[in-house]
Order: structure tokens, then C-alpha cells, then sequence
């Protein structure tokens, strides 16, 4: 997990991804890299069943699990759908 992942967001359920390039695989999860200039999005249900909607900023990588998704708060932007 890169250093840069400090925050996290709980995920009941992934719905879609796209623009997202899978790094590796780790312990924690699953690392993405992330490159604006390729539109990602990652759209996903919280804890209790909201849809949100995440949207980045800049270069960045984030990491999935089962639970939840670790991000850095100044690189995304997370929205209700």
C-alpha cells in the first residue's frame, strides 16, 4: 500500500470501474494507478447500500478490498449518484 492511501471509504459492493490500470496485487487488496487524462471512475455501494460515485483529481494509486477503498482524500472526490 502506497504511503499516499491514508483514508478509506467502506464498499459493501463494487459496481464499476473504469480507466483504472491494476499494479498489483497485495495483502491489503487490489492497487490501481490512476491517470486522469483516461476519464477513471470507480462507482460502488457504502456500508449502508448508498450509491457513490468516485472521481479523480490527479495521478494517484488507491487500493481495493473486500471492505473498502483506501485513497488519498486530496487526489479524489467522492459523490452521492
Amino acid at each position: 500500500m502506497s504511503i499516499s492511501e491514508s483514508n478509506s471509504i467502506a464498499c459493501s459492493l463494487l459496481i464499476d470501474m473504469k480507466g483504472c490500470q491494476e499494479i498489483k496485487k497485495t495483502k491489503q487488496g487490489t492497487q490501481y494507478s490512476i491517470d486522469p487524462t483516461k476519464e477513471p471512475t470507480i462507482i460502488f455501494k457504502d456500508s449502508v447500500g448508498n450509491k457513490k460515485e468516485m472521481k479523480f483529481k490527479q495521478n494517484c494509486t488507491i487500493t481495493i478490498t473486500h471492505e473498502k477503498i483506501l485513497y488519498n482524500r486530496d487526489d479524489v472526490i467522492i459523490k452521492a449518484v
